[in-house]
């Protein structure tokens, strides 16, 4: 399952925890690092893990969760799973042993009957769904996911999503009186509770939006928006820059001064430009997960201009413009 040296089943357990020590953190730490899928890996299992935080701890019978999880693995080969004390809150050690054997929908279908909950407090989450959908949960935010005949998520706050396409099975978001209905695509769903609006927008692909008896159908570049107050349904012109989830940046003939305030509140860094002209020139561009340092030298070598850093976290870019 794991890509590179093999690591034990136990030492990511004890990392989930927080009971590993130096050692075995910098070991798990180079083992990520080896893989990119080792990173998917351990945050898919911190997902799990999460899902047993305050007020989600259960007692299990251990003998009997151990004999359900056997029969799965038995169908995968040889694998460990991590004794644990009958009787006892064991949902952290069982989800992380069973993910590490290669059975993470099947240990989630045992622990949570097909319902997964998902909530992120002051960090953006990622997480990865048994049907390979990926979520990324603002910070805020709280869903769940009940994977059944449909894909039917409820969420509270804002979350973006990356459907996998499944034609039998519909991936629906219901979210402060607005249903979102897709087969595959990506989009983000805008839904605070303390906000007087609902907020559709997507990337690519195409969703259906009802709110009451109103109903649009949007594309790749659109957005909708459903004010709760008025009960009114609208499309509204996409923004000249957007963020998807938390590392996705798209600008579209954005002016330069724009890109550089939107990048000064996703980096919290400080960036200045040189001159008006340069502040005039516009950007089309979109960075995926690429550092601030990367996407400012893709800006410079656009334009000519010269990027200098200042000091840790302070950027000028300087040039004659466009």
């Amino acid at each position: 399952m794991n890509k590179g040296p093999h690591i034990d089943s136990e030492l990511l357990a004890r990392y989930l925890s927080g009971e590993s020590d130096a050692v075995e953190r910098a070991a798990v730490q180079r083992w990520v690092s080896e893989d990119p899928a080792n990173g998917q890996e351990l945050e898919a299992m911190r997902a799990i893990w999460d899902l047993s935080g305050e007020g989600y701890r259960i007692e299990v019978d251990m003998e009997a969760a151990l004999r359900k999880v056997n029969d799965r693995i038995g169908q995968e080969g040889n694998t460990k799973v991590i004794p644990i004390q009958r009787r006892v809150p064991v949902i952290h050690w069982l989800a992380a042993a069973a993910v590490i054997a290669g059975v993470f929908m099947g240990v989630r279908f045992l622990l949570t009957n097909n319902s997964i909950t998902l909530m992120a407090s002051t960090e953006y989450q990622r997480t990865t769904l048994p049907d390979s959908s990926s979520i990324i949960l603002s910070p805020g935010s709280s869903l769940n996911a009940q994977l059944k005949k449909e894909r039917r998520i409820d969420l509270v706050g804002e979350a973006y999503f990356e459907v996998k396409r499944d034609e039998q099975r519909p991936f629906i978001v219901e979210a402060d009186g607005v249903t979102v209905t897709v087969l595959g695509t990506a989009f983000e769903v805008s839904a605070f509770d303390t906000s007087n609006s609902v907020m559709v927008r997507v990337r690519h692909g195409k969703v259906r939006v009802v709110a009451g008896m109103d109903s649009v159908v949007l594309h790749g570049g659109e957005y909708a928006r459903y004010n709760k107050g008025a009960h009114f349904l609208e499309r509204m012109p996409a923004p000249p820059s957007e963020v998807w989830g938390d590392r996705i940046i798209q600008f579209h003939d954005t002016p330069l001064s724009q890109v550089v305030e939107q990048l000064q509140v996703l980096f919290k860094v400080r960036i200045q430009l040189g001159n008006g002209a340069l502040s005039r020139c516009k950007l089309t561009a979109t960075f995926e997960d690429e550092p601030i340092d990367y996407i400012l030298r893709v800006i410079a070598d656009t334009y000519g201009a010269t990027l200098n850093m200042e000091a840790i976290g302070s950027y000028t870019l300087s040039g004659d413009g466009c």
